[in-house]
């Protein structure tokens, strides 16, 4: 029982957004209203190869605002979700100056069928170049109105071909991906960098995961059966 227990997948773990990102014209965290562009944290947790992320963001539901702001009038939707092996945002924490220019490489993102669906949908992942000539900036999006430019939204997908497909939702007040990275550049990754923000950019966040270690995890069983059995053997004595 205690081995089964120690070798439970472990918890999601939590990322406050704590990234401003560069480009943001002195507004800081969040540009425009809170109430509507606020991302909170993401929860990340991988069991296997299957990678679940949930954004915690004020945006969920909101898809479609801001017509005005976009040339075919669907106004702001959401962004494709960005993953890479290592996070290496440019400069120091709340990172203001890190834009898709400086900062971290990413080797896959998760590109949304429908971003304007504010129930959710599918999406393709593809692997990128890792040069920024298949990233899309929130500059491709909008046409009016102060935002936060030079940020990754979305991907380029023109003549590429998709790793696999993806389903992903806006339920519970976030908005929530499951991948999985069988077969891709971050299967068996120690580490996993994300990166998110709407179309405009008005607010993004980045982070990073740590996967757990399947070895730490046996130890940690290993030494609970032997304290076990330690125990018991002092009760017969």
């Amino acid at each position: 029982a205690l081995l089964a227990l120690a070798m439970q997948p472990a918890q999601a773990t939590l990322i406050n957004d704590d990234y401003i990102g560069g480009d943001d014209h002195g507004y800081g965290d969040v540009i425009g209203a809170e109430s509507i562009f606020g991302i909170d944290s993401m929860d990340v947790e991988l069991v296997g190869n299957m990678l679940s992320v949930s954004i915690n963001t004020n945006f969920a539901g909101e898809a479609g605002v801001y017509s005005w702001a976009t040339d075919g009038g669907e106004g702001i939707g959401y962004g494709d979700l960005f993953l890479g092996s290592s996070w290496n945002p440019y400069g120091t924490a709340p990172y203001s100056e890190d834009n898709s220019s400086n900062g971290t490489t990413w080797a896959l993102a998760l590109s949304l069928d429908d971003r304007w669906n504010n129930t959710g949908g599918t999406g393709s992942l593809y692997s990128l170049a890792g040069d920024g000539s298949d990233v899309l900036l929130s500059d491709n999006f909008l046409d009016h109105g102060t935002f936060r430019n030079g940020q990754e939204i979305a991907v380029d997908a023109d003549g590429k071909r998709a790793l696999s497909s993806s389903d992903w939702d806006t339920t519970g007040g976030s908005i929530n991906f499951l991948i999985d990275l069988t077969g891709t550049a971050l299967e068996g990754s120690d580490t996993i960098a994300l990166h998110w923000g709407m179309t405009c950019g008005n607010d993004t966040i980045e982070g990073e995961y740590a996967v757990p270690e399947p070895a730490m995890l046996g130890l940690l069983a290993l030494g609970l059966v032997g304290i076990g059995f330690s125990q018991r053997n002092k009760s017969k004595v």
